[in-house]
């Protein structure tokens, strides 16, 4: 039975497609011609999206990595750099291993392939963020603490100012006491910070958060200004967070 020697084009892709690096592959005037599937991750960007893009696109036109591509296609040598930081709008901040080589048959295009850094990093990085969430959760005991004792001295203030004012006013002091009990319960829930489980939506009038937003705005910032109310009065509950809602 005789081999086919002869490459297979699928299967190539398919092998660069599983590799955890990200590679980019750029010809002779900076533009895009390639990423593997970990690189259209990366950079947030499919293949038919990016193609045909000039490489600034995907890196910062005065980052080490634009220098390096254009020291490559001068010299032909392949280089390779450690511990960049890559800071772009499309990705934010990582830090990166890089190798940039030139592909043989062509000249002045470029493969860019880029290593996130070892999983010891990654790990490090975990074990900051979990003792930050501790500290989170240090500093959200003690806001508990200091920020709902003055709290419950307002809403005591309001329940005896509403014994004594007329109708009207006492819907001010409804909405001192409610707006109390809310701040309450955001600062017990302040673990949210900590705490990974995703939230669990319940049924939310839309009406009553909009009426309860107009009515906080119209008692502060938004005092002298016109609120026209301009939606379906018929629209159905909805799955949400009532209390984020506010926030």
């Amino acid at each position: 039975m005789a081999l086919n020697k002869e490459p297979d084009k699928i299967n190539s892709q398919n092998i660069l497609n599983c590799l955890d690096a990200s590679l980019v592959l750029i010809d002779d005037v900076a533009k895009i011609v390639y990423l593997n599937n970990s690189a259209e991750q990366f950079f947030g960007g499919s293949q038919a999206q990016l193609f045909g893009e000039d490489i600034s696109q995907l890196f910062p036109v005065d980052s080490a990595i634009m220098m390096l591509i254009k020291q490559v296609q001068v010299t032909g040598i392949n280089v390779s750099d450690y511990g960049l930081m890559l800071d772009t709008p499309r990705i934010s901040k990582q830090l990166i291993n890089v190798q940039i080589s030139g592909l043989s048959d062509k000249e002045g295009y470029v493969i860019i392939t880029i290593f996130e850094r070892s999983i010891a990093d990654k790990i490090d990085r975990q074990l900051t963020h979990r003792r930050a969430a501790r500290s989170v959760s240090a500093i959200s005991a003690m806001l508990a603490h200091e920020v709902k004792n003055p709290l419950s001295g307002i809403r005591g203030a309001a329940q005896l100012l509403e014994a004594g004012v007329n109708l009207e006013d006492r819907k001010l002091t409804r909405l001192i006491c409610e707006e109390t009990d809310r701040i309450c319960d955001l600062v017990d829930r302040m673990e949210v910070f900590s705490d990974l489980r995703p939230i669990k939506p319940r049924s939310v009038n839309i009406h009553k958060v909009l009426a309860r937003v107009r009515q906080i705005a119209e008692n502060g910032f938004a005092k002298n200004v016109k609120i026209i109310e301009k939606y379906d009065p018929s629209l159905p509950n909805i799955n949400g967070n009532e209390e984020q809602s506010y926030t």
